[in-house]
Order: structure tokens, then sequence, then C-alpha cells
């Protein structure tokens, strides 16, 4: 029998208890997102369910250089660090010194600082100098959305073929749908972009943050 409206996210919310009750859970991300609160970090990271897929699809496409762009709290990118082989590398970008600090502890508690490469600034101004030493296998978006042009360009010329390009935060508690005012226009025709330019090679994956009663989602592109 199908769910009715109101028992949609009940159920919804249920499931992803049930997930986290039975999944493998590491205490080193209790410990981030707790030193989140501590330190009045903005509480925007991803998902655990989100991180277990970024996890995973590093390790599908066997990523030894991922780009992160947005770094916060250091919570998803410790996530792909451990995707990494040993000799492999995390570049991540934050403009907030006060995030870039708590994302080095994160790293650092994680046993995970030996593969990343933290760039404190402006990402646009970092992405322009960033000295690569070849194609990325993987490009993780979550910063400023006005600048998810620029961000996923930049990944389109530098992610080798076969490389994923994933972006987060593509339907900002549904309110891209109905695209209310430029903001929301702007990031609705970027998505438009994206999905007609790339066909079959992309797809999205809805998520519920139950913490902040929010409907978003990931896009994931793998670049032909």
């Amino acid at each position: 029998m199908a769910l009715t409206d109101a028992q949609m996210k009940p159920t919804f919310i249920s499931m992803l208890d049930y997930l986290n009750e039975h999944l493998e859970k590491d205490p080193v991300y209790d410990w981030i997102l707790q030193e989140t609160r501590v330190r009045g970090i903005p509480e925007m990271n991803i998902t655990p369910e989100q991180g277990r897929i970024l996890n995973l699809l590093a390790r599908l496409v066997n990523a030894r250089k991922i780009l992160e762009v947005g770094t916060l709290s250091g919570f998803s990118g410790v996530w792909m660090a451990r995707a990494l082989p040993p000799d492999g590398r995390l570049i991540t970008c934050e403009v907030n010194p006060r995030h870039a600090q708590l994302a080095a502890d994160s790293f650092a508690q994680a046993g995970v600082a030996d593969k990343v490469e933290m760039h404190v600034g402006p990402a646009m101004e970092t992405l322009s100098g960033l000295d690569l030493d070849g194609d990325l296998d993987m490009v993780f978006i979550d910063a400023d959305k006005p600048n998810n042009w620029g961000y996923f360009a930049y990944a389109e010329e530098h992610t080798r073929s076969g490389g994923l390009i994933v972006v987060d935060n593509i339907f900002l508690n549904g309110k891209i749908v109905t695209a209310a005012n430029d903001y929301m226009r702007d990031l609705d025709a970027f998505n438009r972009h994206v999905f007609a330019k790339y066909g079959d090679n992309a797809l999205s994956i809805p998520f519920y943050k139950k913490e902040e009663d929010n409907l978003d989602g990931m896009l994931v592109v793998r670049v032909p």
C-alpha cells in the first residue's frame, strides 16, 4: 500500500535511523561533528550517507588524486581521503581560516593528514594557480553556489576521462524546483546545463538532512 504524504517524512527518517544503527561507524566522524558545534562552525556538513557514497565513488574509479572545493570542517574530506591509496592526494580549498583549522585537526584526528594538501583563500584564486601535476580522478564541489559554473568548468578541464565530478546541494530544500528569484534561477540553469550536456553520464541522488529538515541532493557526472 502506498505511503501517504503525511507518512513519507517519518518513514524516511526511520530509514535513516536504521542505517545509522546498522552501518559500521567510526568515532572520528562524531568527533568532527562535535567539534563543529563546539567551535561555532556552521553545521552544514554532508550526511554520513553522502560520505559513504563519496568514499565508494572514489574507490570505484581508483582515485589517486581528488580535488575538493569547500573543506568546511573536513568531514567530507576525511571520507574521501580514506579512499585514497597511501600515496594518494586530496587537494582541498577553504576560504575561511577558522574552518580550515578545524579541518586540519580533523585530518590529523583521522590519520589522513599526510594525504591532504589544503589551500586557504578564495577557491577560484586558488584554482587559477594550482599545480595539479596531472589530471584529477574526482572532484567534489560544495562551496559558494554562484561559483558552481566556474568550479565545474575547472573540473571539466582537469578531470580525466572516466573520472567523476560531484556537486552537492543541487536542490536547496526544493527551492530550485520553483526557482523564485535570480539566485535560484541561476542554480537551476546550472543544473539544466549539466543535465543537457552529459545526458546519461549524469545522475542526481536526493538526500534528506533530518538535522536541518532539508531535502537536497548531489549531482554525479562521469567525464566521457
